[in-house]
């Protein structure tokens, strides 16, 4: 009979690495083509559960102002597709950007059992995102209500609610995603939300308005005040957003500059890069950014920046 004690340490990894992947294939698997059947409005003889997969750009986790939005023609189909069906959709979206995952369901009880059966290594390889299906569930639905755009606007008031509702697996990120595309009242619920009580909140609206530029472009004065938040990560996604927009430099580049002499040399760092993306607008800030080569911490950004400006 096969003993695991018998073998040496590396066999054993190689053991428990294997189980775990067979074990995880067979989970996703399940959780893949499962899931109970519901009337769905349907365009080109395919269901609104399929235009959403095309629509999914797999950045259901996490929040991140690298870099502007770039939809592929996949996607852009799946949105024309999604805007044909209309109001028909909406009811389903809103159910869908509920989805949370059941604390006792299949995935948290494997992943209490990895994490007292299987070595940490292993356990936290394959959970590092603990995104789970109902996450890729709710951020489908908030692509699908963006590319609904103004038609959505009868759920502005359950999105606005969402927005500022924190709770486990919350829907705050999607809300706020889908806020800045139902006009005015959407974005003017996103800009509320940048409160210090309402961390989370604020970060993911900053960002949401950084991921829609039409919108975002809009409220650069906005986007100035954010970056003196005593929320650290509301700042830096404020100073990425402006940077990725470069757009009214005669405002943002000197609101940015300040940041160059700075104590927090995140923040330095950042406002250094966005500075960049100004190119030669951004030239009254270069003596501050050579002044900040002679500083190991920003040193790199620094350089970037001065020969993006240069």
């Amino acid at each position: 009979m096969f003993k695991i004690r018998s073998m040496n340490r590396d066999q054993k990894r190689l053991f428990w690495a294997a189980a775990a992947v067979i074990g995880m294939g067979v989970f996703f698997t399940v959780e893949h083509f499962s899931g109970p059947a519901r009337n769905e409005p349907v365009y080109q003889g395919k269901r609104l559960t399929w235009w959403l997969h095309r629509l999914d750009d797999g950045q259901a986790f996490g929040i991140s102002s690298g870099e502007l939005p770039s939809p592929t023609p996949r996607q852009l189909e799946a949105g024309e597709a999604i805007r044909a069906m209309g109001a028909g959709a909406l009811p389903l979206l809103m159910e869908d950007i509920h989805a949370r995952p059941d604390e006792d369901g299949f995935r948290n009880r494997l992943y209490r059992w990895s994490n007292a059966h299987l070595p940490s290594f292993l356990s936290s390889q394959f959970f590092a995102d603990d995104t789970g299906e109902e996450d890729r569930i709710r951020w489908r639905a908030a692509q699908g209500l963006a590319a609904l755009g103004p038609a959505a606007r009868p759920a502005l008031p359950e999105l606005e609610r969402l927005l500022l509702t924190n709770f486990w697996h919350s829907s705050i990120k999607e809300a706020a995603y889908a806020l800045a595309t139902l006009g005015p009242e959407g974005a003017g619920a996103l800009t509320n939300s940048v409160q210090p009580q309402s961390e989370w909140s604020g970060m993911c609206a900053i960002w949401a308005l950084g991921q829609h530029p039409a919108v975002g472009t809009n409220y650069i004065p906005f986007l100035i005040s954010a970056t003196a938040s005593p929320s650290e990560g509301t700042a830096e996604g404020a100073i990425e957003v402006l940077g990725l927009f470069h757009a009214d430099a005669g405002r943002v580049v000197p609101a940015l500059t300040r940041f160059l002499t700075g104590t927090n040399a995140e923040l330095s760092g950042r406002a250094a890069v966005a500075l960049g993306r100004f190119g030669r607008q951004a030239a009254p800030a270069v003596p501050f950014l050579e002044a900040m080569t002679n500083n190991v911490a920003v040193k790199d950004a620094a350089l970037q920046a001065l020969k993006r400006i240069r």
